[in-house]
């Protein structure tokens, strides 16, 4: 259990990211809001490789993982995406923004159930998602967010396969560059 400790109070850190972050939101304190998120980010790619180099993975670290990134990455940018620029759709946009959230759930509910020891994601994972939705708030209308919104929570839920950076082998012998 020791060993389990640091991972652990990683995750809680991005748990953590996640509730400061809608916090800024309802203060209207939006740098801050992204900046949260960005240090979930940070604290879930430090997570799950700190579980991994003190092979302390277990199957409490993934449930806790993925209810940390459900706040972070699933509710956050959801709420920071209406709050900033969904709202001025009305209810179609307060529709949008839980459609992105309800992507979310559901993307990683599938992912602790079915796919977490496959070598690619199906699906766009939530972190992706997440960076996805904070710049196209930086950079769109609200009609082109609501699209882009959409767009991110099909692809969380869709069957197409991303990357599993974490889990691509580099056979020894090219990066040396011996054939």
């Amino acid at each position: 259990m020791p060993q389990q400790l640091f991972p652990t109070m990683l995750t809680l850190c991005n748990f953590a990211s996640g509730v400061f972050a809608i916090y800024a939101i309802f203060a209207q304190r939006f740098s801050i809001a992204v900046l949260c998120i960005c240090f979930g980010l940070l604290f879930d790619l430090l997570d799950g490789w700190t579980a991994r180099k003190l092979n302390a993975v277990s199957t409490f670290g993934k449930e806790l993982d993925s209810l940390a990134d459900i706040v972070t990455f699933g509710l956050a940018p959801a709420m920071f995406a209406y709050q900033l620029v969904l709202c001025e759709l009305g209810q179609i946009g307060l529709g949008v923004a839980y459609l992105y959230s309800i992507g979310a759930v559901l993307r990683l509910a599938r992912f602790n159930s079915t796919q977490s020891d496959l070598p690619t994601f199906i699906g766009l994972p939530v972190p992706g998602a997440a960076i996805g939705l904070l710049l196209s708030v930086a950079l769109m209308s609200p009609w082109l967010v609501a699209l882009s919104t959409c767009l991110l929570a099909w692809f969380m839920i869709s069957q197409v396969k991303f990357p599993h950076l974490k889990k691509i082998k580099v056979d020894e012998e090219e990066v040396h560059g011996i054939h």
